[in-house]
């Protein structure tokens, strides 16, 4: 297994962080924390055909693989970016393994114009057909799995927006308001729709893995330049210790997604299992490193001037998307149980 990034794979990571950094500054991301979106952003960012990476390119997309999804989820969290990256992608890449495709929904998704996500069992809520769903005030279409039928659900436009620490777009819908299309039904309908979750799982766990980066370094610049007691923090064992093991931490996130992303192609038997392990230990990772470097500042980090606590927020909410890490962690154990009865 080789997880270097050949030359095509490094001009994309550098194209989308020179991207981020240009486009996404603070200031904006902060400007969208009412709404958890940037439209604006959004439409600059499928310019650079980056919702058609992950379709075919018989639908208009650049037939790109999960790995290479998964560098630009990474930039995303690096920057904040309030952008439906994850969700439209997964659901797009299962749409276009099913034997009946909308072809102008398949040209919607890969323009950038037709929004949607997928749904699970864990965003159910109690009593009736209301999910909450994590781009739900941004996305007018989801899929669903309903005993053996795949559903695309059309959105109705009233939701109720829900206030998260994590300043996202979170949402709850009533389905009962609205008539689902069958895409495809059985068995292998549902292997595809897991397929799906799965990889919305790696690209949050890529996410989550860039977000801890870019906190770390956040954290580490900080304990560079505070002074105390003459000399800069950085040199308290106290502060350089949590910092130094919070960036090991990170680099095995990051190796954990890439081979859950390498999987996908290359031991496909794996996928399952490997993509929630790298939803539950990135997410965990990244809650831990930016608990670090929040509190490097001291009482700073706390502060709504300070960047970092952005990073902190946003680490917790996406944790608890798809049931959380418990959930992902209790799909682990499934799934490695189900490899050795297989004996696989």
């Amino acid at each position: 297994m080789d997880l270097s990034l050949d030359e095509s794979q490094r001009i994309l990571q550098r194209s989308f962080s020179e991207f981020f950094a240009r486009e996404c500054p603070t200031e904006l991301v902060r400007g969208s924390e009412s709404t958890g979106f940037d439209e604006t952003l959004w439409r600059r960012f499928c310019e650079l055909g980056a919702a058609a990476m992950g379709l075919p390119q018989a639908y208009g997309g650049l037939d790109m693989g999960l790995f290479d999804l998964g560098l630009v989820a990474a930039q995303i969290g690096q920057s904040l970016a309030p952008l439906p990256f994850a969700d439209v992608a997964s659901a797009g890449r299962l749409l276009a393994t099913l034997p009946d495709v909308d072809e102008a929904l398949m040209t919607s998704i890969a323009e950038g114009t037709g929004l949607i996500s997928l749904c699970d069992r864990s965003q159910e809520l109690p009593g009736g057909n209301k999910v909450c769903l994590p781009n739900g005030a941004i996305v007018a279409k989801v899929i669903t799995m309903q005993g053996e039928d795949l559903l695309l659900w059309d959105l109705e436009p009233q939701h109720a927006t829900v206030a998260n620490m994590g300043s996202g777009a979170l949402a709850i819908h009533d389905l009962s308001l609205a008539v689902p299309r069958r895409l495809a039904s059985g068995p292998q309908a549902r292997m595809q729709f897991e397929h799906a979750l799965a990889e919305w799982k790696l690209l949050v766990a890529a996410m989550q893995t860039g977000l801890a980066k870019k906190a770390l370094e956040i954290g580490a610049d900080y304990a560079r330049t505070r002074i105390q007691f003459d000399v800069p923090i950085a040199s308290f064992q106290a502060i350089a210790h949590p910092l130094a093991e919070a960036a090991a931490q990170v680099d095995g996130a990051e190796l954990l997604w890439q081979q859950a992303a390498w999987s996908r192609a290359n031991s496909a038997k794996r996928f399952l299992e490997l993509a929630s392990m790298a939803l539950a230990f990135c997410s965990q990772v990244a809650r831990h490193t930016s608990d670090v470097a929040l509190h490097t500042h001291g009482g700073y980090g706390f502060t709504t001037e300070y960047d970092i606590q952005l990073f902190y927020r946003r680490s917790g909410a996406w944790s608890c998307y798809f049931g959380g890490v418990s959930n992902a962690y209790c799909e682990v154990a499934r799934q490695r149980r189900a490899n050795a009865m297989a004996g696989k």
